[in-house]
């Protein structure tokens, strides 16, 4: 009598194909082991970002500054910067007898100040925007506050640097979070940091790119 055939379930079973255990990782699975503390990417700290923010911040703050009211604002409006100083005073004047004055109003720019601070937000959103967006895309990933901190922004799927979309992308949504949404969007940028394993910010994830820690890969390699 002929031995009976193997059925085709013990026969699938002994195929590597259909090995349960044999499961391929998914993107997101190898991403998280490459950005990780111990990984060959450390993710940067929380602590670090926010120093090296602080510090892009400062500078292009007074870089944008001198542009709007030294250079640009004086061709448009060339009495903006003296009509400036002159409402500040009108406002400090108002603060200091506030007591005494209780119902005078608060002093309002003129119609020419006011536009002129108009058209200064905007060139400092603007200058804002081309700083995060060219760092980001031409000195590899790293604005200079990023430098000295010693940490620098890489893309997800190339593990290189930004290309330059995903820099306009960053920086964008960085400039529209700060001007139009603080501190809100603030806020909900830095929640997304705890639920991702690669310590991804809101402007990271929708850019695909991640911040690293320069001083843990060169530990990690020597």
């Amino acid at each position: 009598m002929s031995s009976p055939e193997p059925s085709p379930s013990n026969d699938l079973s002994k195929r590597p194909n259909e090995d349960p255990q044999h499961v391929t990782p998914r993107a997101g699975n190898l991403l998280d082991s490459v950005f990780r503390k111990d990984g060959p990417m450390p993710p940067a700290s929380i602590g670090l970002r926010a120093l090296a923010f602080f510090l892009d911040f400062i500078l292009i703050s007074a870089v944008a500054s001198i542009i709007i009211w030294k250079i640009a604002l004086p061709q448009s409006h060339p009495a903006a910067f003296t009509e400036l100083t002159e409402w500040t005073q009108a406002v400090g004047t108002w603060w200091g007898d506030r007591d005494t004055a209780v119902d005078a109003p608060l002093p309002e720019p003129s119609k020419s100040l006011a536009e002129a601070i108009a058209i200064a937000n905007e060139l400092q959103m603007l200058c804002f925007w081309l700083y995060f967006a060219l760092g980001e895309a031409f000195f590899a990933g790293s604005s200079l506050g990023k430098r000295i901190c010693r940490i620098r922004s890489v893309s997800t799927v190339t593990l290189g640097k930004p290309p330059i979309m995903a820099g306009i992308i960053r920086g964008g949504l960085k400039t529209l979070t700060i001007y139009f949404f603080f501190p809100i969007g603030m806020i909900a940028t830095l929640v997304t940091l705890f639920f991702n394993k690669r310590r991804q910010m809101g402007h990271d994830m929708v850019s695909r790119t991640a911040v690293i820690d320069e001083k843990l890969v060169n530990s990690s390699k020597s």
